[in-house]
């Protein structure tokens, strides 16, 4: 794509805005016809290669599991390094992320209560402001008072819009 500058113009009076408007109406509605032209070229070019893609797929699903299927059966392999390199790639075991999990005995309610008796340094407890409840409460006066008085300002931007109408348009 190339790059272009963004002009800073003004509009000196009110006569120049419809005119405006249906600048940016043309474009939007020509933006949104090479768009969907562009999606059925892309949709066209999947159709064309899906029965080459899906055997590939398959191809190296069954690989991949004859591989892992081999491997797991012969840990011996891999009791040195946890990988074997050959001409075409590489196979072996990677160390996933530590996750916490729960006896299937118990509940996380349950490992929370003995954990407080056990080992508290395990609990945290977080505390934060209720944002949702700042914004649906900030327009009482006695609450807005409170919250300056915190520290609290609620803020709410205005953003200027353009929308195109999505009939045709008529050339003035």
């Amino acid at each position: 794509m190339s790059r272009t500058k963004k002009k800073v113009t003004t509009i000196i009076n009110t006569d120049e805005v419809p005119e405006q408007v249906r600048k940016f109406a043309t474009a939007t509605s020509n933006i949104k016809k090479i768009e969907a032209e562009i999606e059925l070229e892309k949709q066209a070019i999947i159709k064309r290669f899906e029965n080459s893609l899906a055997k590939l797929n398959e191809m190296r699903d069954e690989a991949f599991e004859n591989l892992q299927h081999w491997a797991e059966a012969n840990p011996d392999n891999f009791s040195k390094q946890k990988s074997m390199d050959f001409p075409n790639g590489k196979i072996g075991f990677r160390m996933g992320t530590p996750k916490v999990d729960k006896s299937k005995k118990l509940t996380w309610e349950g490992v929370v209560d003995q954990l407080k008796t056990i080992a508290p340094e395990f609990i945290r407890s977080k505390e934060e402001v209720n944002k949702e409840l700042v914004i649906a409460m900030w327009e009482k006066d006695e609450v807005s008072e409170k919250l300056a008085q915190a520290g609290i300002d609620v803020k709410q931007d205005e953003t200027f819009f353009v929308v195109a109408k999505e009939e045709d348009l008529v050339t003035a």
